[in-house]
């Protein structure tokens, strides 16, 4: 039981001393001096209380401010731990969006430039004066008449001009 009071009697001594008064003294030279003791005679002397502002509310509702036309204000001061969280969540989401759609990007680069190859390949073979053969769906072989290669190559050249821009 003494232990116990002899404890709270020490907390209390360690918590009245981290409220300590400041004085702000002011010399016959005009020089200013803060103390945490009295100021000496013959200086002016005044106490300083240090109060902490409170944290600004965030009771208005962004369609408030909306609606208003007033811009949403900064709030002042460090940010929290949440916020910085939250705003690296966000720069880290974008950069992981800027990188899909450049993959996604060089993918369809890829794709349009096999697509033009095939097709520039096309016009070749079928301009090379050599007969032309395809297959129909029971695997018989079909030769190609020169309306037909004609026509097979207008569309190889529209294919060019679709995937070779």
């Amino acid at each position: 039981m003494m232990l116990r009071m002899l404890v709270s009697c020490a907390l209390w001594g360690i918590a009245i001393g981290a409220q300590a008064q400041v004085y702000k003294c002011i010399d016959s030279g005009g020089k200013t001096t803060y103390l945490q003791a009295p100021c000496p005679s013959g200086s002016k002397s005044t106490a300083i209380r240090r109060t902490v502002p409170p944290a600004p509310s965030n009771s208005a509702s962004p369609e408030e401010g909306a609606e208003n036309g007033a811009k949403k204000a900064k709030p002042s001061g460090p940010k929290t731990a949440a916020q910085l969280e939250q705003e690296f969540r966000k720069r880290r989401l974008a950069q992981e969006k800027l990188r899909k759609e450049e993959e996604l990007k060089q993918a369809n680069a890829k794709l349009r430039e096999q697509n033009c190859r095939n097709a520039r390949q096309q016009v070749v073979n079928l301009g090379s004066g050599s007969r032309q053969v395809r297959i129909d769906e029971t695997g018989k072989r079909i030769y190609l008449d020169p309306s037909q290669i004609a026509q097979e190559t207008a569309n190889a050249r529209k294919l060019v001009d679709q995937w070779c821009k």
